[in-house]
């Protein structure tokens, strides 16, 4: 009877491995196949989901005085992006070209930030614009404030 026990242990311990054997390969392919899924590229154009700007004014009563803009554009995927600068009540500029690149969420994000010179005092607000397909996406508006009470002559 013991030898038999020890034959019943023997058999069910080798289907046991087998079976983990196939259930580790089981996951192990889905998992390789879920990221294999989500660094696929997307397909179809590229479309803009959100926008967003920030404006660093002057901290100082002085002009000429330096400011910096930074913006950020998030997509569904990488590729080139094309946006322009709004100034509220006045001109558009651009437009401005950028790539957008693998971002860690899985779409894409292009940034870009530049730093310029305030020469008088200015009380306005900026936003970005990004054309899609289904129409035009824009950040809120950002302010700029400079009260230049001490202009140094340049």
């Amino acid at each position: 009877m013991k030898a038999s026990y020890a034959n019943l242990f023997i058999e069910l311990g080798k289907y046991t491995f087998a079976t983990v054997i196939v259930v580790t390969g089981c996951i192990a392919s889905a998992a390789i196949a879920s990221s294999q899924y989500k660094n696929a590229p997307e397909s179809g154009p590229l479309q803009t989901k959100s926008v967003q700007l920030a404006i660093e004014s002057p901290n100082m009563n002085v002009c000429p005085a330096q400011a910096k803009m930074a913006g950020w554009i998030h997509t569904n995927k990488p590729g080139k992006v094309s946006y322009m600068i709004a100034k509220k009540g006045a001109e558009v500029s651009g437009p401005y070209f950028i790539d957008a690149v693998k971002s860690v969420s899985g779409g894409g994000m292009a940034s870009f930030s530049n730093s310029f010179q305030i020469q008088q005092a200015t009380d306005s607000e900026y936003q970005i614009l990004v054309a899609n397909a289904e129409g035009k996406i824009v950040s809120d508006w950002v302010p700029l404030k400079a009260s230049c009470k001490l202009q140094l002559a340049g």
